[in-house]
């Protein structure tokens, strides 16, 4: 930090003799024995110096040196009160008249200092420089000649003349607070800010004036880099916030563990702690993730900032990198910005189905409630896939869907069909579709910045934002998952509860296995139809003429598999074991138990061909192909 040019008027009362003033003072004072009334003068104008009231000092001083023209120490003392109050020229006058009464050190580094203080033309400066190292010579063992040529250099900026005076202060005046004061010049000169903090700390402690204090510390902050300014506050604040980010994840894994424990105690009491603990853990990922986005955003800009500013203090500025870094930087603000304030349209989850016209699936609809005790779904909604899931939309009257992909009724029977609904009902119990804004909130500004940084090409490992979208979503994703899980098991109780733990297996089995032939079963059809151009009216009742996958294996693997940390949904393998460990209750059989589920809709293949349309548009949105209907 060479260019630290300001420092400081050292306080010259503190040591502008080697020996304790008391003792100095004294031999002044015995000077004057023979002279009563300059005396009483001089004393007086001592105690004006050490209260800080310099302009009555510096008229008592001017008395004494009237009185008696031959003792310098007044006209010495005067010019150090008139640095004081910054009266350099005056101080100067005085202090050249001092040293032609005495050519002593203490006159010698009088001068010195005051040439070098306020703004020195090069003259002054090494007419300076030479009564400091003088003052040296004539007392190689007085610290005020050390103060004088520490003055000196700082002002001439001769760094190495600093180090030497600072070196020598520590030997003649440890315990001044000059000596710490160069001490922390120094250091800031080599750019070890702390060391200088810890010195100018100590000067203070030794008696360095608050004002002077404050004055060198300021300077030292302005002239520090803004990178050393504050990479301390900055790593803290990353510290703490890697050590939420920890706790939140450990959080997550415990809890997971603890609710499949809670899983499998049929104590509902434990479930419902699990829950609540949760349902905290799941609020604090929210806050925290809000919490998150301007720290984001601030190092985002910073590290991209950072790296363009030292392009050019290298000297060397790559254009096509300087470009890079603001597309990085200016994508990933935007991106997660836009995340916090665009919504998702509240569109339908599927093609609304008119109850009215099925009166037998409103009517089960009804029953299955009835028998879990809750309020019927409002709305069913078809997809053409093997989804079965619930959800409210509305934030008073809130309307209860049921989602039903009517791949998943091909072979299916009333009563597991039944289960599949007592289960779905159950989260409406549980009051698992209930609140949750929160965190589908997160889960979407989440999906939004993805999107917008992988649409932008900065979705890379570069890229801060992308470490953190990439990182909290795994961290996010564990923990409402895990919450999921443990919902679901939940759910499965009420199923159970209404209609038995086999009517659910042969339930929750047949939704798994549909789900996997019908995917292969579309693959191999699209594919016949598209390649062959051919129509495709029911893409249910399409028979493939081609070889379609054997999936035997791949549906015993979706049913066996191992729970994730990551599933939503406990592996349909563990589900099994947990329903059938609980207490068996006789179910008594009904009429309709085994009708085909697709008996309650008044004509299932129009049903078909209007999800075969569908699926025909969604080919056309998005791989642009054609498929008519026929």
């Amino acid at each position: 930090m060479r260019s630290l040019v300001a420092v400081l008027l050292l306080s010259l009362s503190f040591s502008l003799f080697a020996e304790p003033i008391e003792q100095f003072d004294a031999k002044l004072d015995a000077e004057l024995a023979n002279h009563p009334t300059i005396l009483a003068v001089w004393k007086q104008a001592n105690a004006a110096r050490a209260a800080g009231r310099h302009e009555e000092a510096i008229a008592l001083y001017a008395q004494v040196a009237q009185r008696m023209p031959s003792f310098d120490h007044a006209l010495r003392r005067q010019a150090g009160e008139e640095l004081q109050l910054k009266q350099r020229d005056a101080a100067l006058l005085h202090a050249r008249q001092a040293l032609t009464i005495q050519h002593s050190t203490y006159n010698l580094s009088m001068l010195a200092i005051a040439l070098s203080i306020g703004e020195p033309k090069p003259e002054e400066i090494e007419e300076a420089k030479s009564l400091a190292n003088e003052a040296v010579a004539v007392a190689p063992n007085e610290s005020i000649a050390y103060s004088a040529l520490a003055q000196v250099a700082a002002t001439s900026q001769d760094i190495e003349l600093l180090r030497t005076a600072s070196q020598k202060l520590d030997v003649l005046a440890p315990n001044e607070p000059e000596t710490h004061t160069i001490h922390a010049m120094v250091a800031a000169t080599d750019g070890e800010w702390d060391a200088a903090q810890a010195s100018l700390d100590r000067a203070r402690a030794l008696g360095l004036p608050e004002e002077s204090y404050t004055g060198l510390r300021d300077s030292f902050r302005s002239a520090m880099p803004f990178y050393v300014r504050w990479w301390k506050a900055v790593a803290g604040m990353l510290a703490i916030w890697f050590g939420g980010f920890a706790l939140l994840l450990l959080a997550g894994a415990i809890l997971s563990r603890v609710a499949m424990r809670a899983a499998a105690n049929t104590s509902n009491e434990m479930s419902s702690t699990v829950r609540r603990l949760y349902a905290i853990v799941l609020g604090t990922s929210c806050g925290f993730y809000y919490a998150s986005i301007p720290l984001v955003l601030a190092f985002v800009l910073a590290f991209c900032g950072g790296l363009i500013y030292a392009t050019f203090v290298l000297g060397h500025v790559p254009v096509k990198i300087v470009i890079i870094l603001v597309v990085v930087a200016g994508v990933s603000v935007w991106s997660m910005l836009k995340s916090l304030f665009m919504r998702r349209s509240d569109e339908d989850p599927g093609t609304r189905l008119d109850l009215a016209a099925h009166p037998k699936m409103r009517a089960l609809l009804d029953t299955v409630a009835q028998r879990i005790g809750t309020r019927a779904v409002d709305n069913v909604y078809l997809t053409p896939g093997t989804d079965v899931a619930v959800m409210e939309r509305g934030k008073r009257n809130k309307e209860r869907c049921l989602i039903l992909g009517i791949a998943a009724l091909d072979g299916l029977m009333m009563r597991p069909f039944k289960a599949i609904l007592g289960h779905e009902y159950g989260h409406f119990t549980n009051r698992d579709t209930a609140g949750g804004a929160f965190a589908l909130a997160v889960r979407n500004s989440l999906t939004m910045t993805a999107v917008g940084l992988a649409q932008g090409g900065v979705a890379t490992w570069y890229n801060p934002a992308w470490w953190f979208v990439n990182g909290f979503h795994r961290v996010f994703l564990r923990i409402s998952e895990g919450a999921s899980r443990l919902q679901e098991v939940l759910a499965d109780r009420w199923a159970v509860s209404a209609y038995g733990a086999d009517a659910f297996e042969q339930g929750l089995r047949h939704v798994v296995e549909r789900g996997v032939r019908f995917d292969a079963h579309v693959g191999a059809t699209l594919k016949e139809v598209v390649d062959g151009k051919l129509p495709l009216t029911n893409l249910y009742a399409y028979a493939p003429n081609g070889k379609v996958e054997d999936v035997t294996e791949a549906v015993a693997e979706a049913i066996e598999r191992k729970s994730s940390a990551y599933d939503s949904h406990p592996a349909p393998a563990e589900r099994f074991a947990l329903v059938h460990a609980l207490p068996a209750n006789a179910r008594t059989a009904e009429a309709d138990d085994d009708l085909p589920a697709w008996s309650l809709f008044a004509d299932a293949e129009a049903l078909q061909h209007l999800m075969t349309a569908q699926v025909r548009e969604n080919v056309r949105a998005r791989y642009g192909v054609e498929i008519t209907a026929g």
